[in-house]
C-alpha cells in the first residue's frame, strides 16, 4: 500500500479539486458547445450540398401558355436525371416564405415580378455535371441560372474553421490556467513540508519519491474535481438542449464518440495535474539541494 508521508497542506485538499472541477466544467461547456455547433454546421452544409436552386427569369410579353410550357421544359431537364431525387417549381406562397425574413409577413401581398424558382434535391453522393445541366436548361429556358449554393458552403466552412480554432484556443487557455493552479498548490505544499522533505532526504528518500507523493495527491484530487465538473457540464448542456428555445434540435445532439470525448476530460485533467505537479516538484527540489 502506498504511504502518504506528505498530506495536502491546509485547504489544498479542497482548493485543488474545486478549481480543477470549475476548469473542467468550463472546458466541458466549450467542448460540448463546439461539437454541437460542428454537428449543426455539418447538417446545414449537407442540406445545402444536396440541393440546387434554378432561377427562370421572366420573359417580357410572354403569354401564360408559353410561360407554362417553358417551366415544363425546364422541369423535364431534371426528370430521370441520374442523381436527382426531385425537382419542384416553387409556388408564390413558397417564394413569399423565402422573402419573409427580409420583407416581413406582408411579402405575400407585394406585387413583385418574382422569377420562377425550381428547388432541386440531389442524392447526397451524386456527382452532377452542372455545365451540361446548364446547357440543357438554356435550351429549355434561355437565361436560366443554376445556383449550387457555393457561397453558402464556403461561408459555413469558414464559420466551422473559426469555431474550431476559437474552441481550441479556449481549451488551451483553460488547460494553462489549470496547470498554473497545480503549480501554485505544489509550491505551497513544498514550502509547508520543507522540513519534512529535508528529513526524508536525510534518511535516503530520493526526489522521485517526494515528487510521487505530490503527483499522487494531484492525480486523485484533480480526477475527483474533474469528474464533478464534467458531470455538471454534461447536465448543463443537456438542460440547454431541452429547455432553451430553439436549441432542442436533433442536429445539435452529440454523437456517442463526442460524449466519450466529454467523459475523457476528467482523465485529461488528472494526467495534466499529475505531470505538472511532478515537473514542478522535481524542478523545485533540484534548486533546494
Amino acid at each position: 500500500m502506498l504511504r502518504n508521508d506528505l498530506p495536502p497542506h491546509g485547504d489544498a485538499g479542497v482548493f485543488l479539486p474545486a478549481i480543477i472541477g470549475f476548469m473542467v466544467f468550463l472546458a466541458g461547456i466549450a467542448l460540448a458547445g463546439g461539437m454541437a455547433l460542428d454537428n449543426l454546421l455539418a447538417h446545414w452544409r449537407g442540406g445545402i450540398e444536396a440541393s440546387l436552386t434554378v432561377e427562370l427569369p421572366t420573359v417580357a410579353r410572354e403569354s401564360a401558355a408559353a410561360a407554362s410550357a417553358r417551366r415544363e421544359r425546364a422541369l423535364a431537364v431534371f426528370a430521370g436525371q441520374p442523381g436527382i431525387e426531385s425537382a419542384r417549381l416553387l409556388t408564390d406562397e413558397d417564394k413569399a416564405k423565402l422573402l419573409a425574413p427580409w420583407l416581413g409577413a406582408s411579402a405575400a401581398g407585394l406585387d413583385l415580378p418574382l422569377p420562377d424558382l425550381i428547388a432541386v434535391v440531389a442524392s447526397p453522393d451524386a456527382r452532377l455535371d452542372l455545365a451540361a445541366l446548364s446547357d440543357r436548361l438554356q435550351a429549355a429556358s434561355p437565361g436560366a441560372v443554376i445556383d449550387d449554393h457555393g457561397r453558402f458552403r464556403q461561408a459555413i466552412g469558414a464559420i466551422a474553421r473559426t469555431a474550431r480554432l476559437a474552441g481550441s484556443g479556449l481549451l488551451l487557455l483553460i488547460g494553462l490556467a489549470a496547470a498554473s493552479t497545480v503549480v501554485f498548490v505544489a509550491r505551497a505544499g513544498l514550502a509547508a513540508h520543507r522540513s519534512v522533505i529535508e528529513i526524508l532526504h536525510v534518511i535516503g528518500a530520493h526526489d522521485g519519491y517526494v515528487a510521487g507523493q505530490f503527483q499522487r495527491h494531484a492525480l486523485v484530487r484533480a480526477f475527483i474535481g474533474g469528474a464533478i465538473g464534467a458531470l455538471a457540464a454534461a447536465a448543463a448542456f443537456a438542460a440547454a438542449l431541452r429547455f432553451l428555445p430553439g436549441l432542442g434540435m436533433a442536429s445539435l445532439t452529440l454523437r456517442p464518440l463526442q460524449w466519450a470525448a466529454l467523459a475523457a476530460l476528467p482523465i485529461a485533467a488528472a494526467l495534466l495535474a499529475m505531470l505538472t505537479a511532478r515537473y514542478t516538484v522535481l524542478r523545485a527540489l533540484r534548486r533546494m539541494i
